[in-house]
C-alpha cells in the first residue's frame, strides 16, 4: 500500500489521478447544479487541499478522499450563495433534442418527465441520489464509483439496489 506523503508525493500519482478523475468530478457538480466557474474552482480547490492535507493518505483511497473535499466545497459555495441546489437531468441532449424535435407535445412530456425525475432525486437520500446521478447520469462503471467514494464495489452494488427501489417506489407514489 503507498502513501501519499505531502513532502514526498509521487507527482506522477497526481497528475494521473488528476487527468483522470478531474473530469467526472467537473461533471458530477455541473448535474447537481453547480456553474461551470464554481465546478472548476470547487475541482482546482479539491487538488490544492488534497496536495496541502494528503499526508498519510493511501493511494488507493486519494479519489475518494479529492471527491469528498469536491462535495465538502460545493455545499460551501451552495451555502454562501444561498441557493438550492438544482439537478440537471442532461440539459445538452434535452435542448439538441427539442431544437431538433418537431413534436411539441412531445417535447413537453419530456421536460415534464425530467422535472419528475429532479423532483423524486430530492426526495431521495443522498447517498442514493449520488449513486443513481454517477451509474445513470455519468454512466460510471460499478468499479468506478467505489473508486470515486471510497467503497467497496459491492456494497455500490447493493447501495444502487436500494437506491433503485427507493425511486421505483417514489415514481409509483406519485404516478398513482
Amino acid at each position: 500500500m503507498k502513501t501519499l506523503k505531502g513532502g514526498a508525493m509521487n507527482s506522477n500519482l497526481l497528475l494521473e489521478i488528476y487527468n483522470k478523475q478531474a473530469k467526472m468530478i467537473y461533471f458530477y457538480l455541473k448535474k447537481n447544479g453547480c456553474s461551470h466557474e464554481d465546478a472548476e474552482d470547487i475541482v482546482q480547490e479539491s487538488y490544492a487541499k488534497f496536495i496541502a492535507y494528503s499526508s498519510g493518505v493511501p493511494s488507493e483511497k486519494a479519489l475518494s478522499y479529492i471527491f469528498t473535499i469536491a462535495m465538502n466545497e460545493f455545499k460551501k459555495v451552495l451555502k454562501k450563495k444561498g441557493t438550492e441546489r438544482a439537478i440537471s437531468i442532461d440539459d445538452i441532449r434535452f435542448w439538441n433534442n427539442f431544437a431538433n424535435d418537431h413534436d411539441t407535445e412531445l417535447s413537453v412530456l419530456t421536460t415534464e418527465k425530467n422535472h419528475e425525475i429532479a423532483l423524486i432525486l430530492e426526495c431521495i437520500q443522498e447517498i442514493y441520489k449520488q449513486l443513481l446521478l454517477l451509474k445513470y447520469e455519468l454512466e460510471l462503471s460499478y468499479k468506478e464509483i467505489a473508486l470515486l467514494l471510497g467503497m467497496k464495489e459491492e456494497t455500490i452494488r447493493t447501495y444502487l439496489f436500494r437506491a433503485r427501489k427507493e425511486f421505483q417506489k417514489k415514481w409509483r407514489d406519485l404516478h398513482e
